[in-house]
């Protein structure tokens, strides 16, 4: 299996949590020509990162590539065997790509001093906040927001909650999870599958930010 990515890609640290998780082995390739090239989308026609491919067999979407991998490699379970639970795991994933995510990522460009504008962050980091208390109320951690063990609900808020953190530290208007996510934030930490996953692309994350 070959697994389009790059260090800074988001959404690939969220499907490196269940290739950790499952202990899948890929080859890891840069997007062949650059990030959206014609080279690359000869490969995979959104030119987005992720992708896999499998000879000549390609995916992209990282919510889709992580339900694949699950099918495939269903041992460990990353979603419940209960329907309503499963149902509630999707929610969750759906809830983080579509309404949490963007908002994170309207962020990037502020992070440069020169282009920021105080209005914008204050409005960026009142919906930001918005989107994270809501997650704060949906979850109910035991100890991972849904479930005894990780889960795919786990993977996009494990990138990007510590994301948010570190984007709006750098835009000057700090801002404090709310303890329940603070708490499944910090346990998570110790796991050695989102180490694995997640250090190098924080360590990128940082030396971007400081760049």
């Amino acid at each position: 299996m070959i697994f389009y990515a790059n260090a800074l890609s988001s959404y690939s640290a969220k499907v490196r949590i269940v290739l950790a998780v499952k202990g899948i082995a890929v080859e890891e390739l840069a997007p062949p020509g650059g990030y959206r090239s014609a080279d690359y989308r000869a490969v995979v026609p959104m030119g987005t990162l992720p992708a896999i491919r499998i000879g000549d067999w390609v995916l992209s979407e990282s919510e889709a590539i992580n339900e694949y991998l699950e099918e495939r490699y269903p041992d460990p379970a990353m979603m419940p065997a209960d329907l309503q639970l499963r149902a509630r795991v999707r929610f969750l994933c759906r809830f983080h790509d579509l309404y949490l995510e963007p908002r994170v990522r309207a962020l990037f460009p502020l992070v440069k001093s020169a282009q920021r504008d105080p209005s914008e962050v204050d409005a960026l980091r009142a919906a930001l906040l918005q989107r994270i208390d809501q997650l704060a109320s949906w979850v109910q951690p035991q100890p991972w927001l849904l479930t005894p063990q990780i889960s795919l609900a786990d993977c996009g808020p494990l990138v990007n909650l510590w994301l948010a953190v570190e984007l709006m530290q750098a835009c000057g208007q700090p801002i404090n999870l709310p303890p329940v996510l603070r708490r499944w934030l910090d346990m998570a930490a110790d796991d050695a599958a989102v180490a694995k996953a997640l250090d190098p692309w924080r360590a990128a994350t940082r030396n971007w930010i400081a760049a």
